[in-house]
C-alpha cells in the first residue's frame, strides 16, 4: 500500500465530529439547487454507452456508491430502455430521503450504509461512483476497504466506473462568497493541507429568517496513479481512462478523468 496519510488516526476525517453521513445530513436539503450545474452529464453518457454495449437485450444489474438525491441515478434511468436493477448506497439518511421524494421505479432500491464498511451482496454487472464521491473516504485504509468490497460484489466480467477531478496545486486557506441575496449569504471557508492531500471546509449560511447554518464538507483527494495502485491491491485492474465521458483522451493536462476498472482476480 501507499504511504500516505489518515490512517486509523484520531478524527480520521480531519475534523472532529464529523463522521460518514455529516455531509450528506448538512447538505441534503440544498444539494439538487445548488449543484444542478455540475457539468458530469457526460459521465451518465458513459455508463449508458456501456450498458447499452454490453446489456442491449438483457437487465444488467447496477450499484451507485454515494448515491445522495438519486441525481445520477434518475438520469441513467431515463437514459436506459431497459429495466435494470439499480441499488444505490449512501451513509446519509437524509440524502436517502429525498431521493425517496423522487418517486423512482420500483426496480430501484436504497441501503443507507458506510461504503467502506459494508455494500449489498450483488453480484453487480456495474458498480459506479459519481463526481468526486470516492474523494469522501477520509484514508487510504477506508479507500483500499471500500475497493476491495467492490471486487468483491463485482461479476467476474464487471466494471467499476469513477469520475473524479485531477488534484491541482492549490494550497492554504481560502474565503469566497458562494452567493448574495436579498434575504440571505453564503461564504465558502476551506483550508488545504497539500501534504495530506486533505481539504476541509464549511459553507455558512446566513438569513434574515432562520439565522446562522453550517455545512461542514471533507475530502481526501487521490492522484490517478495513487487511485490506480490503492485499486490494484484491492484486486482491482484499470482498463482504460478518458478526459470525460465522451471518450476524450486522457492527458497530462487532463482536468479530470473517467476510469474504469475490473477485477483482477
Amino acid at each position: 500500500m501507499l504511504d500516505l496519510p489518515h490512517d486509523g488516526q484520531a478524527h480520521e476525517y480531519g475534523m472532529p465530529g464529523y463522521g460518514a453521513a455529516t455531509y450528506g445530513d448538512a447538505f441534503a436539503d440544498v444539494y439538487d439547487e445548488w449543484y444542478e450545474s455540475l457539468d458530469d452529464a457526460d459521465f451518465v453518457r458513459f455508463i449508458t454507452t456501456h450498458l447499452n454495449t454490453h446489456f442491449a437485450q438483457r437487465t444488467a444489474s447496477v450499484l451507485e456508491l454515494g448515491v445522495g438525491t438519486g441525481r445520477l441515478l434518475a438520469q441513467l434511468i431515463s437514459a436506459r430502455k431497459e429495466h435494470d436493477v439499480y441499488v444505490g448506497v449512501d451513509s446519509s439518511t437524509a440524502m436517502l430521503a429525498v431521493l425517496g421524494s423522487r418517486h423512482l421505479p420500483a426496480h430501484v432500491s436504497t441501503i443507507c450504509c458506510d461504503m467502506s464498511r459494508d455494500l449489498p451482496p450483488g453480484p453487480f454487472d456495474l458498480i459506479f461512483a459519481g463526481y468526486n464521491t470516492i474523494f469522501n473516504l477520509p484514508s487510504e485504509h477506508a479507500l483500499g476497504a471500500c475497493l476491495s468490497l467492490v471486487a468483491s460484489r463485482l461479476r467476474p466480467d464487471g466494471y467499476f466506473m469513477i469520475d473524479a477531478v485531477i488534484p491541482n496545486d492549490d494550497g492554504g486557506d481560502n474565503v469566497s462568497v458562494r452567493s448574495v441575496a436579498t434575504d440571505r449569504v453564503v461564504l465558502s471557508v476551506s483550508t488545504h493541507t497539500r501534504e495530506s492531500q486533505h481539504i476541509s471546509g464549511q459553507f455558512i449560511e446566513f438569513t434574515h429568517s432562520e439565522g446562522v447554518r453550517l455545512r461542514p464538507w471533507v475530502v481526501t483527494y487521490w492522484t490517478p496513479s495513487q487511485l490506480d495502485a490503492i485499486a490494484r491491491a484491492a484486486g482491482l485492474d484499470l482498463v482504460d481512462r478518458y478526459a470525460t465521458g465522451d471518450g476524450e483522451p486522457f492527458t497530462p493536462e487532463s482536468a479530470r478523468h473517467i476510469s474504469r476498472y475490473r477485477t483482477s482476480r
